[in-house]
Order: structure tokens, then sequence, then C-alpha cells
């Protein structure tokens, strides 16, 4: 028998009950800057189960990961479809964002999606982009926790 590390949120439309468990976050994109966004930027896929009225929903929500191109700003970008953060209320969206900086960047999940995809190397920039993904296997709740949050665009 394995004991599993999990989380849970409570929002008004259910219980949000995340696990660490190897399936459930994967890396869906990788981008480096360009003229018009001058972050590197990976979006993070974190599979979750959502209880509600005693019924489990499986579900998977996505966020971005956006880091400046001397790798000391952090940023958190929702996504477009399928957002994490969406629907939320504030006190709901600042507990998911405690999630990610005090559990998710810690867990085993997150570590092997992002060797992974580097271990892939199927970016654009070699050297600059790997480095970028090596920094996403360090960073620390603080990082997480004072990171501004904002709309993908």
């Amino acid at each position: 028998m394995n004991v599993m590390d999990a989380k849970v949120i409570n929002t008004k439309y259910g219980m949000e009950l995340y696990f660490d468990n190897i399936e459930s976050v994967d890396v869906k994109e990788v981008h480096s800057p360009t003229v018009e966004n001058p972050f590197y930027e990976v979006l993070i896929g974190v599979e979750f189960l959502l209880m509600k009225e005693r019924k489990f929903n499986k579900m998977k929500n996505y966020f971005w990961i956006s880091m400046s191109t001397d790798f000391k700003t952090v940023k958190i970008k929702e996504s477009d479809k399928g957002n994490l953060f969406g629907l939320k209320d504030n006190g709901e969206k600042e507990a998911t964002r405690e999630l990610l900086g005090d559990w998710l960047i810690k867990t085993s999940s997150f570590k092997n999606a992002v060797t992974e995809i580097i271990n892939k190397q199927e970016y654009r920039k070699p050297s600059e982009t790997e480095h970028f993904l090596k920094n996403l296997l360090y960073l620390n709740s603080g990082d997480i926790k004072n990171a501004f949050i904002e709309q993908y665009s």
C-alpha cells in the first residue's frame, strides 16, 4: 500500500482534491521569449477530482508559469481554456495560488512533468529554454506566492 500526498480546496462549486500522482501533472506547451512577449512560459495541466454532492468528477485545468529572461520575475497567467483559476472568487484564487506555491511545485508529479519535457528537448532555443525549464525545478513558495496573477493574452 502506498500513502499518497493530497490537498483539498473548498470552493463554491465543491471540493477540489489534488493528488501527487505522476499522471496528474503535465506540461502542454513551452514558449520562448518574443518581441511581443519577452517571457519564457510553460502551460501546466493539473488533474483533480471535484467532489460535489457525494459525486466525484475527474477534471483537468491549466495555468501558465511565466518567467522573465533574467529568471528573476515570475508571473502566473490564467489560461484561456480550462483555467485553474476560472470561476473562483478572490479567496478561492488565493487558496489556489497557495496550493501551487506550498505544494504543487514541490510534488514529484510536477518535477517529473518538467524533467520529462527537458529530456524531450522539443523546444526552439535549447540552451536558454532548457535553462528556464530547469529553473522551474527550483521555484520556491515565495516565487509563486509573490507572483502577479494575470489573464493570458
